[in-house]
């Protein structure tokens, strides 16, 4: 009996050690690690959501941008950190759904790895050319890379939906699309901007103010329907009749696995509460997110649906990556 009541006393104990870790989390700065480069829509959302959070916890929220191998370098980064809390990763699909249906040589492995907390936005893919290329619509620009020379375009990195769903198109419509990868939005919106390539598919984030502005022409949006934040362009099929091909985008945030679940869960809590903040949901609405908050379990489903989908596409399609 006494060995007994030794032993719930000591469950009780750990109980009220984790209950107080939870309460005291943080104590110190906690490091966002965005997985691509500044300037994009991921980098953004991070930035906002680092400034509401230290509001909201009393700790200050450090981005660090990790970019490199289409979200991978800054996966990895987090998935090896220590699991306790202060080393976070704000990334989205490319890394956790899509570099490991094209790569058999990830380092991490998303669903063992890393927990997601909360996925935090749907972001529309718009393809968008330089006005000096000439090009007035997707039509004419599927046309252009019908051609001997192809068409080159670039993306926010190689294994992003963006990317795959270009190069699906190669295969589907024997076209000479050219994969350009960066290392994030911000810097392939940079160079469509100056016209250092013709066009590239983007979330829409980076995006938007030089839509608005006429310095960049959208073309299509790669989605089932017209985006509310660009109603006046059409979708890849309404444009060009070629159906089925899609290039969806979310952004999350995500723990290594072995954080403690009393941690994980005061984070998703603290996370889904900013999001229901008007101002910074106004701010995130105003840069091209359609914010979802989505709690852990359900981006847990949209992770392990969407990567069962790639893996089962890419077989069926022989899709290679350059």
């Amino acid at each position: 009996m006494n060995l007994f009541r030794r032993g719930l006393v000591g469950l009780a104990f750990l109980s009220l050690a984790a209950g107080v870790c939870a309460q005291a989390y943080p104590s110190k700065p906690v490091r966002l690690v965005v997985s691509f480069a500044a300037g994009g829509g991921v980098d953004l959302m991070a930035r906002l959501l680092a400034e509401q959070l230290g509001k909201q916890m009393g700790q200050t929220f450090i981005v660090d941008n990790r970019p490199g191998a289409s979200g991978s370098i800054g996966a990895d980064a987090v998935a090896k950190s220590a699991p306790d809390g202060y080393t976070l990763l704000v990334g989205g699909n490319p890394e956790l759904t899509f570099m490991p249906a094209v790569s058999d040589k990830l380092p991490y492995d998303p669903q063992r790895d890393l927990a997601p907390l909360v996925l935090v936005a749907n972001v529309p893919s718009v393809v968008v050319v330089h006005p000096g290329s000439g090009i007035q619509s997707m039509a004419q620009l599927v046309e252009r890379a019908r051609g001997a020379k192809g068409l080159a375009y670039g993306t926010p990195g190689r294994g992003t939906p963006m990317h795959l769903a270009l190069e699906l198109m190669n295969v589907q419509q024997n076209l000479h699309f050219i994969h350009v990868p960066y290392k994030g939005g911000g810097p392939a919106t940079v160079d469509v901007l100056s016209g250092q390539i013709e066009a590239a598919v983007i979330n829409a984030p980076p995006l938007l103010t030089h839509i608005r502005s006429g310095k960049l022409r959208a073309l299509a949006v790669m989605q089932g329907e017209r985006s509310a934040l660009l109603p006046d362009v059409p979708t890849l099929k309404e444009s060009t009749g070629i159906d089925g091909i899609l290039a969806p985008a979310w952004f999350g945030v995500s723990a290594p696995a072995k954080v403690s679940s009393d941690i994980r869960a005061r984070l998703e809590q603290e996370i889904r509460r900013a999001l229901a903040e008007p101002d910074l949901k106004a701010k995130l609405v105003g840069a091209g997110m359609d914010v979802v908050a989505l709690p852990a379990a359900r981006m847990a489903d949209v992770i392990a649906a969407e990567a069962a989908y790639n893996v089962s596409t890419i077989k069926r399609l022989g899709f290679k990556p350059d």
